[in-house]
């Protein structure tokens, strides 16, 4: 299956759900790495619900394949390299799609992230498969998985993944062409975007049409 680049930022596809900064060095960086030490994380939050059905989902993910976060209604999931919710994983491995009978889909291609306790900022996040909705869920898993308050998405076109991050509640920045939310807030608009998607996240409900 050939793979199908979509890219939003400074470049952008026309029929992209995705986001690209051209001649931005790839990579995922923390202020705060220190050797031995998975990176800046937010701690893991139990899903929303009653705690019955917070250890229902934490179960249901625990019989997934390993690094399972998402998983769609027809099977197809999405899994992350590296413990759940450690960032600096993504430094040269990426997220990848899988259908249910474990055939790669393609990937998530995440750039020149920066993670600090104030902000998390990126510059590109490309993607290299034919499952739509991967921006979305790839903001997801970065602002659920950092402690920075604010989330940062820089050198954005206005015309392409400017319109989508406005649709998760995200702000022009004076005098830039960066755009910043309230992580939390982020968070939570991504999130319902995958789930009329229909994925089911790790750390989140069940996916709803």
């Amino acid at each position: 299956m050939g793979s199908t680049r979509r890219e939003i930022g400074g470049q952008m596809a026309s029929n992209s759900d995705e986001f690209r900064s051209r001649g931005v060095p790839s990579g995922i960086w923390s202020a705060f790495r220190v050797p031995g030490r998975s990176g800046t994380r937010r701690p893991a939050a139990t899903a929303e619900g009653p705690p019955e059905a917070a250890q229902a989902d934490q179960g249901f993910f625990e019989r997934q394949p390993p690094g399972t976060v998402a998983l769609r209604h027809d099977g197809v999931r999405l899994a992350v390299p590296g413990a759940l919710g450690d960032l600096c994983a993504l430094d040269g491995e990426n997220p990848e799609f899988f259908d249910r009978r474990g055939r790669s889909l393609g990937h998530l291609e995440i750039q020149g992230v920066a993670d600090t306790p104030s902000t998390c900022s990126l510059f590109a996040i490309s993607n290299l498969s034919k499952v739509r909705g991967g921006a979305y869920l790839a903001v997801w898993y970065l602002t659920r998985h950092t402690v920075a308050q604010s989330f940062e998405v820089q050198r954005v076109n206005p015309d392409t993944l400017g319109r989508l991050l406005k649709r998760l509640g995200m702000k022009w920045m004076p005098a830039t062409n960066n755009m910043s939310g309230a992580t939390t807030e982020v968070c939570e608009a991504a999130r319902k975007k995958c789930q009329r998607h229909h994925w089911r996240l790790r750390d989140g409900g069940a996916g709803g049409s």
